[in-house]
């Protein structure tokens, strides 16, 4: 009989390490990913200076051939998408998830990453769905604009980007990815107005 506990007791400790393990694992592999993910999302903002939501448009091919013709040129958020969506990232969160958020500070969440994913074989349109976040909505990502002082055209850019844990018995937890451009020195003139908007009145604000 004490031998028949002894074993029971064994085996639950040995399942009860095996789940630790996994879920440091699953945490370690998660995180690891989506910070690859949130770097390359900051890269492309630097790189298209700012957030823009612009239609892609047929070039010519290098890799296929000058009579094959794929969609390229597209504006920040439309390659955002396309990326996260070539990740097979499908996590959603809160805007409001984060600490040290400035005041003033105006998040947007796009709610629409998979939206006209069948139609870049034949056409360069792709919509982003994205609005000012609700405190109870979830997002696959968000994204503000911080103006570097209130008289200079150059700005950081804020994202947030999540990842889940999921394990057996225990519920999906929920964490949040924060990060930060580099000082954009010039800003798109393609700029959505949204953004264009949040800036007068975080100027306001801070000059109030």
């Amino acid at each position: 009989m004490k031998e028949s506990i002894a074993s029971i007791w064994i085996t639950g400790i040995v399942i009860t390490f095996m789940l630790i393990f996994s879920g440091y694992l699953a945490v370690t592999i998660s995180y690891s990913s989506t910070i690859k993910m949130k770097n390359t999302v900051l890269s492309i903002i630097e790189k298209r200076y700012g957030i823009t939501n612009m239609n892609g448009k047929k070039v010519k091919s290098q890799i296929y051939g000058s009579s094959k013709k794929v969609c390229s040129s597209f504006g920040t958020l439309q390659s955002i998408n396309l990326y996260l969506r070539g990740n097979a990232y499908k996590t959603t969160g809160s805007c409001m998830e984060g600490k040290g958020d400035e005041e003033g500070l105006t998040w947007y969440g796009v709610y629409g990453l998979y939206d006209d994913a069948n139609d870049l074989d034949s056409k360069c349109n792709m919509k982003v769905r994205y609005e000012e976040a609700k405190k109870n909505k979830r997002y696959y990502y968000c994204f503000a604009k911080m103006p570097e002082t209130t008289d200079s055209p150059k700005a950081y850019y804020r994202i947030r980007l999540f990842y889940n844990l999921e394990l057996p018995i225990v519920n999906a937890l929920n964490f949040t990815i924060d990060g930060r451009t580099n000082l954009v020195q010039i800003i798109s003139y393609c700029e959505i107005n949204e953004i264009r908007i949040q800036r007068i009145v975080l100027n306001l604000i801070l000059l109030g």
